[in-house]
């Protein structure tokens, strides 16, 4: 099942590919923020909020991996290797 948020995340990222890399990780750090504020404004049990914030994270991380082994050996997997960096690295309020 693909999860709209997620693929509006990817393309978010994805569009900043060329961006030199302080850009490139602010505007990671932005778009993580955006949609984890998203997951959470969506869930509608408040003992669930973190729980969808956790997901998220996940399938995020989980799509951008899958796209790193779709564009192996291209600019564009380096590019989401440096993404994969930010989302793995850490995170701030």
């Amino acid at each position: 099942m693909i999860d709209e948020r997620v693929e509006a995340f990817l393309a978010d990222v994805l569009a900043l590919e060329g961006e030199d890399v302080n850009a490139i990780r602010e505007g990671v750090r932005g778009a993580l923020a955006d949609y984890e504020q998203l997951f959470r404004s969506q869930e509608v049990n408040r003992r669930m909020k973190e729980k969808a914030a956790h997901a998220y994270h996940a399938l995020c991380r989980a799509r951008v991996v899958q796209e790193i082994r779709l564009h192996k050996g291209t600019p564009t997997a380096e590019h989401l290797k440096l993404v994969l960096s930010v989302i793995d690295g850490p995170h701030f309020p």
